[in-house]
């Protein structure tokens, strides 16, 4: 029996955390750090290779496997929003190149803060609610601001320039939302369910009957809806990934079928305008205008 995605990508992850603490750690010669005048937002290099890119490999636990450390969803593979990049097997050993970090360092600096560094997403998503922490899917790993790896991070954020702050993340327009994208959830296409099918207990609720969702129904699809979003970057986006072929680059697995075969599709290119602040307003383009549901 061939052994799951899930499992190899965990035993990756766990293996390269061991080598990373091992006294005897790769021996491949790199080229010297940037100096940090060079760097995305002035961030240190050195400082983020030897105390921050370590965790990103370490066991997390969860639901995906015992073993699993924020390089198993993260990946540039999976679309997520952290952007790392997949892990290098060679010669019996898994890493990251000196090319692969220096690329997950400026995918990293993206979700930073160096003028806040208590506001960053990456400091922010892995942190307890009750913290001050946002949703995370991945679970909680720091029940306070304290916690010794959030104070790496944080520090890490710190050498960067007080004038550089975390990239701009567009809004996502609510009228947009329940008079364009709200509809597409009852109206399946061909081969495909319909999304409410599955998910009418989050952001697929269903219509009243012969009517038009009430306010509050839309307004809580929307809030649950834009969980799944990463404002400004549509392929970092579950909602567009899951129902994408993965021949175009989608998920591997999506129970509701394939709504999208291209990343070209008219009805997910209007979606990508609203994901990336684009579109806003009642006026629907032609691929999100559907008859269904009536409106009152």
């Amino acid at each position: 029996m061939k052994p799951s995605l899930i499992n190899i990508t965990s035993i990756c992850a766990l293996s390269l955390f061991l080598l990373a603490c091992s006294p005897e750690q790769n021996n491949e010669k790199t080229a010297a750090a940037p100096n940090a005048a060079d760097t995305p937002k002035g961030l240190d290099y050195a400082f983020y290779k030897a105390a921050v890119e370590p965790l990103f490999l370490r066991p997390r636990g969860g639901y995906i496997g015992s073993d699993a450390g924020c390089v198993a969803c993260h990946t540039s593979q999976a679309n997520a929003p952290l952007g790392l990049q997949a892990l290098t097997l060679a010669d019996g050993r898994v890493f990251w190149t000196e090319e692969q970090s220096r690329q997950n360092f400026v995918n990293v600096a993206k979700l930073v803060d160096p003028s806040d560094p208590d506001s960053s997403r990456l400091l922010n998503a892995p942190l307890a609610p009750a913290a001050g922490g946002e949703r995370h899917s991945g679970g909680i790993f720091w029940d306070s601001r304290d916690h010794s790896e959030y104070r790496i991070i944080a520090e890490w954020i710190a050498t960067g320039s007080d004038s550089a702050g975390e990239d701009v993340v567009p809004e996502m327009d609510y009228e947009f939302f329940r008079s364009c994208v709200q509809p597409i959830f009852v109206n399946p296409i061909e081969n495909a369910m319909p999304c409410a099918e599955c998910h009418s207990g989050e952001f697929a609720v269903e219509p009243p009957e012969n009517s038009y969702w009430t306010e509050a129904q839309s307004r809580q699809a929307f809030d649950d809806l834009v969980y799944l979003i990463d404002p400004g970057r549509p392929d970092s986006s579950r909602f567009l990934h899951k129902p994408l072929h993965p021949n175009a680059g989608g998920d591997l697995m999506h129970n509701g079928g394939r709504r999208w075969f291209s990343k070209d599709d008219p009805e997910r290119v209007a979606l990508e305008d609203w994901v990336t602040g684009n579109a806003s307003g009642s006026q629907c383009p032609p691929a999100l205008q559907f008859d269904y549901p009536p409106r009152a």
